[in-house]
């Protein structure tokens, strides 16, 4: 008797998650626009810490890539964060902020966190830095940036 052993393939589509604490879901629009042709890509959000930090524990922390917005207010985010340093999770965290962090930005790659995104929201960067560290094959993380003009050409 033989035991198969199934070894994904190069082929395979691995899904990506990401996972967003937002009090609204603006961000989470505009990065489901950026990965809307990338169906390996998954963008999720949250307005519970708690229960964001349950459903990233269940996933693979190779594919998964969360991101707090301080709009959701720094106590929830650091909330999060005590309890991902706590757990040990290994999944990257970045933190996004319309305003400036001042003095607690140390403070947040000491909780773990390895960016920062401060001011106006760049869909198109944070698309970028999500790549960056999800996307095994380089070829792929140089994927454009979707623009309303460029898809209107495209249909016509």
């Amino acid at each position: 008797m033989w035991d198969y052993v199934h070894y994904p393939g190069r082929d395979e589509i691995r899904m990506k998650n990401v996972f967003v604490l937002e009090e609204r879901t603006h961000l989470v629009s505009e990065l489901r626009w950026q990965f809307a042709d990338e169906e390996d890509w998954s963008i999720s959000g949250f307005s519970s810490e708690q229960t964001l930090f349950q459903q990233a524990l269940r996933e693979s922390p190779q594919a998964l890539l969360v991101i707090l917005d301080f709009s959701a207010g720094k106590t929830v985010c650091l909330q999060f964060l005590q309890r991902y340093q706590g757990a040990h999770a290994g999944f990257p965290v970045m933190v996004f902020s319309r305003e400036p962090l001042q003095n607690l930005e140390w403070a947040l790659r000491e909780l773990g966190v390895f960016h920062t995104q401060t001011g106006e929201l760049e869909p198109e960067r944070i698309a970028k830095i999500c790549r960056w560290q999800l996307e095994p094959d380089p070829q792929k993380r140089q994927t454009l940036p979707r623009m309303p003009h460029m898809t209107k050409r495209l249909a016509e």
